[in-house]
């Protein structure tokens, strides 16, 4: 499946291909996922992520709300909605660049050099 990584280990986005539970893991850096259903300024996505990375030492924020409220922590994955069987399906380019529009550096309390966030994310 085509995703697009934003890492904010490395402040870089990267489009990939993950299509196991094992690309998951070794993409995010965690040992348990989650898989969450968003709106990025309007069109909606299945984000894969890190289902502890609020339990660990030091969790970077990867996505706020319009009032810069934090919504996830962590790398994330991002990709099409599911299908109606439930898989997740690629983005594309047009997904990629809309995702991109919507990604920003934001300083943060703990991380006053920036920290690379997907911006306008909602419930």
């Amino acid at each position: 499946m085509k995703a697009l990584l934003i890492n904010v280990m490395e402040n870089n986005t990267e489009v990939v291909e993950a299509n196991e539970l094992k690309d998951y893991y070794r993409l995010i850096g965690c040992t348990t996922i989650d898989i969450v259903n968003r709106s990025i300024k309007g069109k909606r996505y299945e984000i894969i992520c890190d289902d502890e990375g609020t339990f660990k030492a030091d969790p970077r924020i990867s996505a706020i709300d319009d009032m810069g409220n934090a919504m996830l922590v962590g790398n994330l994955i991002v990709c099409g909605q599911a299908d109606e069987e439930g898989n997740l399906t690629d983005l594309t380019e047009a997904d990629i660049k809309h995702i991109k529009e919507f990604t920003n550096i934001m300083g943060t309390r703990k991380h006053p050099e920036g920290l690379l966030m997907i911006c306008q994310m909602e419930y």
